[in-house]
């Protein structure tokens, strides 16, 4: 596969070819810039993610860079997948509520389908797009007749785009991916994959029904987190730290403290000798030493006094330095030492990187203690062992409402293939314990 591009244009050549362009739309939405896409088969507008359409690949550049940033993100991906996907059933015997966990083993389809799918990957999978874009594209793949569910695999959200809606049904038919979006025109692309969108409040009977109707055999059926005013593409509230600046804050102090030191003249004492002390110590034969004698002395007594200033031994003790008068009777200083002043201290700028990591963290929603976020000198500590169990238990409880948008897959994979309706998948919670209620410091616990 191979692309040319002309200008603002891509061209890619092959079995498909391709020709991407950059505009606005006009009747759709005015705030959404878009993306002229022309392929063999396909003549239309994507909806443009970020001005170069590259945001994602921008944002995640920046958050690559940023240890606060990757450490909440982290913190919140495990803490929504807890320990891991489990099925259950409850009943309600004696007007009290049982659950049961159940074994996958006891459902040889589900159990099947789950091993065919690799559902623990897929399901960390998506939590992370969700955690970092509060948006998944999982694409279902069924089985000739349509009857079934035969596979689901996560797209990455961060080379999905969304075809511009329909002017006059308001609906959007396709997903475009690639991996090359935002790219310098310089640079080869592949090709963008087309995949028809289903509407994820269609239930499954929908589904399947128009899937038979228009001979669809795969489709991505979104997931996301709740949406404000967004017509395409959510905004994570955690990305409010990208967008107040925050983010480049906190990635610009630590390339400017690098810098610094990289090009900075380190001196530590300012030596300063008269040269009548040399005159005095050697009196005539001073005036007889060669000019390059009387360098190779002066240099062995500055290297000499330099290495008894640097000698970590010698710390608290004293420095004789001689005095002499002038001819006016004035005193003279034979030597002379002086501490230069670094007016950039060690701890410069870490008030900064203190704030730039409480906002990042504070807008991912984790506590710091849970990374032990905190520097030197700094205002945020790493928090006690029972600061951190006290939020890791909040951090798990408001992960429920993230946990029931992951679970939308599940769910209605499950009434697509008429898998037991009794059945009901969750995450297991991590609880902490101390080690006196249990010997392993963890216990499980679902959160239904």
């Amino acid at each position: 596969m191979s692309t040319v591009f002309h200008g603002d244009i891509a061209i890619t050549g092959g079995n498909a070819k391709a020709l991407v362009s950059f505009g606005s739309s006009k009747k759709t939405d005015s705030k959404v810039s878009t993306v002229q896409l022309y392929t063999e088969d396909y003549t239309g507008k994507i909806a443009s993610w970020g001005t170069n359409n590259d945001y994602p690949q921008k944002l995640l550049a920046k958050i690559r860079k940023n240890s606060a940033a990757l450490s909440g993100l982290r913190v919140s991906r495990k803490a929504h997948y807890g320990s891991g996907f489990i099925l259950y059933s409850e009943n309600h015997d004696s007007g009290k509520r049982v659950v049961e966990q159940k074994c996958l083993h006891q459902y040889p389809d589900i159990n099947t389908f789950f091993k065919r799918n690799q559902m623990k990957r897929f399901h960390k999978e998506t939590i992370t797009d969700l955690e970092y874009f509060a948006i998944a594209f999982p694409e279902y793949v069924l089985s000739n007749d349509f009857s079934k569910i035969n596979r689901v695999k996560r797209q990455k959200t961060a080379e999905c785009r969304f075809e511009l809606m329909d002017e006059n049904t308001g609906f959007i038919k396709n997903v475009f991916i690639s991996s090359k979006w935002g790219l310098d025109p310089s640079l080869k692309s592949k090709y963008v994959a087309k995949v028809p969108l289903i509407d994820s409040y269609w239930s499954a009977e929908e589904v399947k029904e128009h899937c038979k109707k228009h001979k669809i055999r795969n489709f991505i059926r979104p997931i996301f987190y709740p949406l404000v005013d967004e017509g395409y593409y959510p905004k994570a509230e955690w990305q409010s730290v990208e967008n107040s600046g925050w983010l480049d804050i906190a990635n610009s102090i630590p390339k400017f403290k690098k810098a610094f030191l990289e090009n900075q003249l380190n001196i530590k004492f300012l030596i300063e000798v008269s040269e009548e002390y040399f005159d005095r110590k050697y009196k005539e034969d001073w005036k007889t030493f060669t000019p390059e004698k009387r360098q190779e002395i002066r240099t062995e007594f500055v290297e000499e006094l330099d290495s008894t200033l640097r000698d970590s031994d010698n710390a608290g003790k004293s420095i004789m330095s001689i005095v002499y008068k002038d001819d006016n009777g004035q005193p003279l200083p034979g030597l002379k030492i002086t501490a230069v002043d670094n007016k950039l201290k060690d701890g410069a700028y870490l008030d900064d990187t203190s704030a730039g990591n409480q906002e990042i963290l504070t807008a991912i929603g984790v506590d710091p203690s849970l990374i032990g976020a905190g520097i030197p000198g700094g205002k945020l500590g790493a928090g006690s062992g029972s600061d951190k169990r006290e939020a890791w238990f909040i951090l798990s409880a408001l992960m429920k409402t993230n946990r029931d948008t992951t679970l939308e897959p599940f769910e209605f994979i499950q009434d697509y293939n008429g898998w037991d309706d009794s059945l009901s998948g969750a995450f297991e919670d991590t609880i902490l314990t101390t080690l006196d209620a249990n010997p392993t410091g963890t216990q499980k616990a679902a959160q239904i």
